[in-house]
């Protein structure tokens, strides 16, 4: 059976090209990396993760992978936090892209060490979209410790950690009445939203579109985005359109006037001062080599 949280060492991972493991962390069970490889194949299969797992995509907006487990009905598609129950067994289809990802294998001993004995996330169910703005910031500050690390970086970390476990229990805990108890529609509104932006990264996009293609007021739909993702809606359009210009330059077949243009931009110039905005690099510097540094 496929461990999404190994470091697929002795797996023959159909697919997948040019894995590496940047960073590793371990503490208690828990095993924290960060991972990179490329999806360059279609494949399909099962897997099922010994411990609690967690992703969380660090190369900004994925294209969503199809995801089905016992516990659901049908397929679902994954978001970029995805959490999966060692309880369950899990069928996946990945999307064709390049990936780095956090991962973190969680172990029963530091639960148990966290929550005193107690065990709360063994009926907490798979969740292939997380939307809880609490763990993505935690997830975040995991990751930039992993890639920088200061003083006393393993005791920072182990906090972090406790906190990132903390929020995952919260995620069936809330009561009702509390501000989480529309998550649900919430939720769906979000997932729209992303969905349409994804859909539509080649062409000028405004706020007031984006809230009448999902059925939403202009002010509803920006605060609708920042409480479910923790994201404001200008910045996730910003980082969807510099992952897929990521991905685009990777192709030697393709012109950066033609990527500006699948990205959105109306002109070279001004998708070049974007990129180099949020890469410290200019398309060109990352089309010929950059981007292997990274």
């Amino acid at each position: 059976m496929f461990r999404p949280e190994s470091d697929w060492t002795d797996q023959n991972v159909a697919g997948v090209e040019r894995f590496a493991i940047d960073r590793r962390f371990s503490i208690r069970g828990v095993d924290v990396d960060i991972r990179r490889f490329d999806w360059v194949s279609p494949c399909e299969g099962p897997f099922s993760p010994a411990k609690h797992y967690i992703d969380f995509s660090l190369a900004g907006p994925i294209r969503r992978s199809q995801l089905s487990v016992d516990a659901w009905q049908g397929v679902r598609r994954a978001g970029d936090i995805l959490y999966l129950s060692p309880q369950h067994a899990y069928w996946g289809k990945p999307a064709l892209e390049r990936r780095r990802l956090l991962c973190i294998a969680i172990s029963q001993e530091f639960i148990e060490h966290v929550f005193e004995a107690e065990r709360p996330l063994d009926h907490l169910m798979p969740c292939a979209d997380v939307q809880n703005p609490g763990l993505r910031r935690t997830l975040h500050s995991i990751a930039a410790e992993l890639l920088a690390p200061g003083f006393a970086s393993s005791i920072l970390l182990e906090a972090m950690l406790v906190s990132a476990v903390v929020e995952l229990s919260r995620l069936q805990r809330e009561p009702a009445g509390t501000s989480q108890a529309g998550s649900g529609a919430t939720d769906r509104q979000v997932r729209r939203i992303i969905d349409y932006v994804m859909d539509n990264l080649s062409r000028p996009l405004s706020i007031a579109e984006i809230a009448r293609e999902c059925g939403l007021s202009t002010r509803h739909v920006a605060r609708v985005f920042k409480d479910g993702t923790g994201l404001s809606l200008g910045d996730f359009i910003a980082q969807s359109r510099t992952a897929l210009a990521k991905e685009l330059l990777a192709s030697d077949s393709l012109r950066i006037k033609e990527v500006a243009w699948r990205c959105g931009f109306s002109s070279t110039s001004a998708f070049s001062a974007a990129f180099r905005a949020a890469t410290a690099m200019t398309p060109r510097e990352y089309q010929q080599g950059g981007m292997r540094s990274q």
